[in-house]
C-alpha cells in the first residue's frame, strides 16, 4: 500500500488467550506484506485467562490494550474501543476495521473490503450470506437461527438491504465514522449485547451511509473454544431492536445529549505497547 493512511483495528476480546496469538501474528504478516500502517486497539472485557497479557506482550505491532476490570458486554466493548480509536486521532483518509478476536474474521477478504471503502463506500460488511459467501464449521441449529434472525431484521424500518446484519467484521471510513459519532454522541449505542452491531448499521444507514458487502467464508473451525454469543438472548435483542425502531425509541441523528440512564462512557484501563 503506497497511499499514506492508517488502518485502525478495533478488536473485542473476552477469554481469547488461545486465539489471540494467531490473530495478532496474522495481522502482523498481513501488514508487513502490504507495508501497511496499522494500529490495533484491543478491548479486553474482563478476561480471566491472560488475554490482556498476551496482547501487551506482542511487540511486532503497535497495540493499545484497554481493559474492563469486569465483563461488561459487547456493547460496552465497542463504546470503549471507539473512544480509544478517537483518542488516536484518525484523519478522514484513515480506515477503521472491527473484527472478531477468535480468527473467524478471515483476512483473505480484507483487501477487497479496504478497496471498497477507499473507492467511496462508507461502511463495508463481510458477509457469509451474500452471494459467494458460505458458513462452515458450525451447527445446523445456529445456521437456522442466524438465517431466521436475518429475515427478521429485514423488516426493521430504515435497515439497509444487505444479507448479513450482525457481522462484527466491518470497515468504516474514518471521515464517515466521525460524522456518525458527532450525530449520535452518547446515544450511538443504546442496545445491549451483540445486537448493538445491528443498531450501529441501522444508525449509519439513517445518516446516509453508502453500505456494501463482500462475501466471506465463515469457518467456525478456526475458533479455539466456544462462541461467546448467547443465541436466544441475542434473538431477544433483535426483537427489542425491532420494537424500539417501530416505537421511535432509537436516537435519531442530531439528538440532544443522552438523558440520565442512557449508555455512558466507560471507564477503562489503557496500556500500549511501544511502537
Amino acid at each position: 500500500m503506497h497511499e499514506e493512511f492508517t488502518i485502525y483495528f478495533v478488536i473485542p476480546a473476552y477469554n481469547e488467550v488461545r486465539n489471540l496469538p494467531r490473530l495478532l501474528g496474522s495481522l502482523e504478516a498481513w501488514s508487513r506484506d502490504r507495508q501497511a500502517d496499522i494500529r490495533v486497539v484491543l478491548v479486553d472485557d474482563g478476561s480471566t485467562d491472560g488475554t490482556a497479557a498476551v496482547a501487551e506482550g506482542f511487540k511486532a505491532l503497535p497495540v493499545t490494550v484497554v481493559r474492563h476490570e469486569v465483563n461488561l458486554g459487547v456493547h460496552r466493548v465497542f463504546q470503549t474501543g471507539f473512544q480509544a480509536v478517537q483518542a488516536l486521532s484518525p484523519t478522514g483518509q484513515d480506515l477503521i476495521v472491527t473484527l472478531e478476536a477468535d480468527n473467524t474474521s478471515s483476512l483473505e477478504v480484507l483487501d477487497e473490503m479496504l478497496d471498497r471503502a477507499r473507492t467511496g463506500h462508507d461502511l463495508v460488511l463481510a458477509s457469509c450470506y451474500a452471494p459467494g459467501g458460505k458458513v462452515v464449521g458450525t451447527t445446523a441449529y445456529r445456521r437456522i437461527l442466524s438465517w431466521g434472525a436475518n429475515l427478521l431484521l429485514r423488516v426493521v424500518p430504515g435497515m439497509p438491504r444487505v444479507h448479513t446484519y450482525s457481522s462484527f467484521y466491518r470497515v468504516h471510513r474514518a471521515h464517515f465514522f466521525q460524522r456518525l459519532l458527532a450525530a449520535y454522541d452518547d446515544r450511538l449505542i443504546q442496545m445491549e449485547g451483540f445486537v448493538c452491531v445491528v443498531e450501529l448499521l441501522l444508525k449509519a444507514a439513517r445518516l446516509g451511509a453508502r453500505v456494501c458487502e463482500v462475501p466471506m467464508r465463515l469457518d467456525g473451525a478456526r475458533r479455539q473454544g466456544k462462541s461467546k454469543m448467547k443465541t436466544i438472548r441475542t434473538i431477544r435483542g433483535y426483537l427489542r431492536l425491532l420494537a424500539w425502531a417501530l416505537l421511535g425509541r432509537l436516537a435519531s441523528p442530531g439528538v440532544a445529549p443522552a438523558p440520565e440512564g442512557a449508555s455512558q462512557r466507560v471507564p477503562a484501563t489503557v496500556r500500549s505497547t511501544p511502537e
